[in-house]
């Protein structure tokens, strides 16, 4: 049985797994992706993969750690076998004011080419670290390399960034 203890609450089963994991891998893959339909079929393969090899894991690492690492490689695997790497898409942004709103559409466009100038090993860790608030260790974890590996691509990312983005 799959027992998982997020914070205070504490749920037990699939349903308690799948529960409390599947909303943020859906948007980690369609960041990845660029398609939800993809990054839904995607979600469902991460979570059979993910309870196919439960009790393989190692006991004392991080449950969402480890779940991220699967979703990321069966994502990877997906953009391999298409031949093609998409960036991730800002589509559900929505800013909360006029004012916002029209910053956002102005810079949308730019900041969109400027991530798909990036490789894929600077973007994914800029995207997982700034929109989706994930620490260098978890996504060292997720992406099976080193937290200063991690610092490292971000660094050289938000430099890579700058000079497309202003360039």
């Amino acid at each position: 049985m799959v027992s998982i203890s997020e914070g205070s609450v504490q749920r037990t089963g699939i349903e308690g797994f799948y529960e409390v994991y599947q909303r943020p891998l859906l948007a980690h893959l369609t960041r990845l992706v660029g398609d939800r339909a993809t990054a839904e079929d995607l979600c469902q393969e991460t979570f059979i993969k993910a309870l196919r090899n439960w009790d393989g894991r190692e006991a004392g690492a991080s449950v969402s750690a480890w779940l991220y690492r699967i979703a990321t490689n069966t994502a990877y695997d997906h953009l391999r076998r298409k031949q093609r790497i998409s960036f991730f898409s800002l589509a559900d942004y929505e800013p909360t004011d006029a004012a916002t709103s029209e910053h956002a559409i102005d810079t949308r466009e730019p900041v969109l080419q400027a991530l798909a100038e990036l490789p894929l090993a600077y973007r994914l860790p800029l995207v997982m670290y700034t929109c989706e608030g994930h620490s260098t260790n978890e996504i060292a974890a997720a992406l099976g390399c080193s937290p200063s590996a991690v610092k490292t691509r971000l660094f050289r990312a938000r430099e890579r960034f700058r000079q497309v983005y202003q360039g």
